[in-house]
């Protein structure tokens, strides 16, 4: 706990130290003076600090707007599925009350024609069965839509992972830099602080 808060005072530091670096650098350059190799490395190095910002919200922004789009598919999909239910629910109760109501009215055509019945009761159920069977395959076809998905957000984090190693590992090339050209300019050998 206590290395994340000296991390986290550490870095607020050097960001501070920072702006004010590249504020002066900038005042010197707005006056036309030449800069040198440190200066010009403060500026590439508060320049990529903010392109590495700006990858970091754009990542939040992506999540945020595939988090977003899942919900609405989910939503659809429930949707869909509980109207294509009551549809069904519906019409199941409608050939019950009609069947029902045949078979008080008909009683003797019934069993008479109580094979032709069930016939039509197994060619309602195949019916039946091949919907369901639809909107299982409907719902397969969305889940590998979402597994798709899943799988290029995974490639982006992947990708993103690299880039902010790559930033990293610049940033440690500069600060080692910038702690050379110190140590050369003012001859003082500079500590290591340890992160």
């Amino acid at each position: 706990m206590v290395s994340v808060l000296i991390g986290v005072a550490t870095e607020q530091m050097v960001s501070k130290a920072l702006e004010e670096a590249v504020t002066r650098v900038s005042k010197k350059l707005v006056q036309g003076k030449k800069l040198t190799d440190a200066e010009t490395a403060i500026l590439f190095l508060s320049y990529v600090l903010k392109k590495v910002d700006a990858v970091d919200k754009s990542v939040d922004d992506l999540r945020l707007d595939v988090d977003n789009r899942f919900e609405d598919l989910k939503t659809y999909v429930n949707k869909r599925f509980d109207d294509f239910k009551a549809y069904v629910d519906k019409r199941l109760d409608d050939l019950k009350t009609y069947v029902d109501r045949k078979f008080d009215d008909f009683r003797t055509y019934v069993d008479k024609r109580f094979d032709d019945m069930n016939k039509r009761v197994d060619d309602l159920k195949s019916y039946v069965d091949a919907r369901f069977e639809s909107i299982e395959k409907r719902i397969g076809g969305v889940e590998q839509r979402i597994d798709s998905l899943e799988k290029r957000i995974d490639g982006i984090e992947h990708r993103i992972d690299l880039v902010y190693n790559e930033v990293s590992s610049i940033k440690t090339d500069i600060i080692k830099i910038m702690r050379e050209l110190l140590e050369r300019a003012y001859g003082v050998k500079m500590e290591r602080k340890t992160q």
